[in-house]
């Protein structure tokens, strides 16, 4: 019965530390959404950005839109793979899956370049002040 007993407290606080996390992350991601630069601002910021401040805010922009890139890059890479094993049809959808893959590779390593160059404006910026 110790045993027991025993057992559901160490569920029981698996499961409160679980919410807490849970709680946490969650509200990270909040905070995450409500920092990210709309396509307006980003617009705005390319045509104004002077400071260090304005340029790291862009870098920021561009190392998202290239995360969110790399896993476009992976799901229609994992589709692709899919199809290799599932050909019915007449097109061949796994190299259909593969160029979408490729492309989006290859807007992730743009987007990335352009947050270096920001990186490095506002690096610049920051030895002018």
């Amino acid at each position: 019965m110790k045993l027991k007993s025993i057992r559901m407290a160490v569920l029981a606080v698996l499961f409160i530390a679980t919410s807490v996390f849970s709680v946490a992350a969650q509200d990270h991601a909040m905070n995450m959404k409500e920092h990210q630069l709309s396509k307006k601002e980003v617009k705005a910021l390319i045509v104004s950005a002077k400071t260090p401040e304005d340029h790291m805010r862009l870098a920021s922009y561009f190392r998202g839109e290239a995360q969110q890139m790399q896993a476009k890059a992976k799901y229609h890479e994992e589709m692709a793979e899919l199809y290799k094993n599932n050909r019915s049809g007449k097109v061949d959808m796994s190299k259909h899956c593969q160029y979408f893959a490729d492309e989006a590779k290859k807007a992730a390593e743009a987007a990335n370049s352009m947050a270096d160059e920001h990186e490095k404006m506002a690096a610049e910026a920051r030895q002018n002040k």
